[in-house]
């Protein structure tokens, strides 16, 4: 099995209306219209109202407050942005209500679909416990268009999200936290404190939080990650004794899939959730695919015994997660993975190639709107290589997409069942 991957390694349809723009009728996806004091600012929340339009689930001039979000992403010209409701509710056709979400821009992403299409395969699946919410939404301030935007969750601990247990006892209270290598540069986190470093890597503490995150909570997870490491690295069975197989799996799966750059460093949210034998380390949710799926120029250049690059070609996740390395060289997992890959190929991953599709020739000129605003075709958005840069439609993008796509499932079938 070590030798076969080696040698292979170097070798939710959404709700919208039909408006009037520019003289013609549209289709168009929900009005976002947003009052507030601008510029956004990264950390301080502003007050601001929001309006909901052109869609079944309409909001009309409430309160809530506003402020930027992300980190390579907030650099960019056009900025995502996160939101706060006075009291929980639901956004659009989401089951869940909750005070906090997202606005993803997508800026990098000229398909805008990486994100949209990597959370609507971890939808389809049943191993993680948790899948983001995505829709698309036209998105005003004060009055102007600013774009498509993406409407997701915010990843924390709360009903219907990731619902975890709190215990002033480390070893009985659940955890949710990521591998995130920007925790680093916040002035708000403290190593041994919000976050933790374990062999190189940085873990922040998302539950829990506040007075109950204490120095135990702290150690003890930081502990934790140590023996499960040693295990990985070790390539020993009684790993399986203290991980969530399936959510491993699915987790996986949607990552290599979409060979998702970010997998080795930051966006790599756990839970550890579950008491005495049950307890369990758990994947997921999934999360941050905008330079996915071909679009790093970069991908690689910190490996450069790596071959591949950003083509879709080659494993990548089993390449440079050092967990995953291991785990695909150990039969039973790699057994697991190809089992469920050969259940779900034919079926949700088409599924998801195909809605790709759809979501390009029903909503076109809603997304081209999009570029109308942001005129950045055959212009270098970091980190689009050049491959990406020359196309320069909102077509062109999307099949540079779903072609990636299709190669991706073609060898990693290859792979699995050769």
């Amino acid at each position: 099995m070590k030798n076969i991957l080696i040698l292979f390694l170097s070798t939710i349809i959404l709700t919208s209306c039909t408006i009037t723009t520019y003289g013609t009728q549209t289709p168009m996806f929900p009005a976002v219209y947003i009052t507030a004091e601008l510029p956004i600012d990264r950390h301080i929340w502003k007050n601001a109202t929001i309006t909901i339009n052109n869609t079944d689930f309409a909001v009309a001039n409430e309160s809530m407050r506003i402020r930027g979000r992300g980190n390579s992403s907030w650099l960019l010209e056009k900025q995502p942005f996160r939101i706060r409701f006075d009291e929980p509710r639901t956004m659009l056709d989401s089951n869940h209500a909750a005070r906090d979400w997202t606005f993803i821009a997508n800026h990098s992403d000229k398909s805008l679909m990486r994100n949209y299409s990597a959370y609507y395969l971890a939808n389809l699946l049943d191993g993680m416990n948790f899948a983001p919410f995505a829709r698309f939404v036209d998105v005003y301030f004060n009055g102007e268009y600013q774009g498509v935007y993406m409407v997701s969750v915010q990843v924390q601990a709360a009903d219907g999200r990731v619902q975890l247990t709190y215990n002033e006892n480390p070893k009985l209270s659940e955890f949710l936290f990521e591998m995130d290598w920007h925790v680093v540069n916040d002035s708000d986190s403290q190593e041994g404190v919000t976050f933790i470093t374990v062999n190189g890597r940085h873990y922040d503490i998302l539950f829990p939080q506040g007075e109950n995150l204490t120095i135990a909570h702290v150690e003890y997870l930081r502990q934790y990650i140590t023996n499960l490491e040693q295990l990985f690295v070790e390539q020993n069975n009684d790993v399986f004794n203290y991980i969530d197989v399936p959510s491993f799996v699915d987790f996986y799966i949607v990552q290599e899939f979409f060979k998702n750059v970010d997998v080795e460093s930051s966006s790599v949210f756990m839970q550890i959730i579950g008491q005495a034998d049950e307890r369990r380390l758990h994947m997921g949710p999934v999360w941050d695919f905008d330079i996915a799926a071909g679009n790093a120029y970069f991908q690689g250049d910190t490996l450069p015994d790596y071959p591949y690059g950003y083509s879709p070609h080659g494993l990548w996740v089993a390449w440079t997660h050092l967990w995953y390395r291991n785990l695909m060289q150990m039969p039973q997992f790699f057994e697991k993975v190809t089992n469920r890959w050969n259940a779900i190929k034919n079926a949700e991953i088409r599924q998801t190639i195909n809605h790709i599709n759809f979501m390009a020739e029903n909503y076109q000129q809603a997304f081209e709107r999009n570029f109308d605003r942001w005129q950045i075709m055959g212009e270098y958005v970091r980190p689009n290589p050049q491959s990406v840069v020359e196309i320069d439609t909102f077509l062109g993008q999307v099949e540079y997409l779903v072609n990636f796509l299709e190669l991706r499932k073609i060898g990693f079938d290859q792979f699995l069942n050769s």
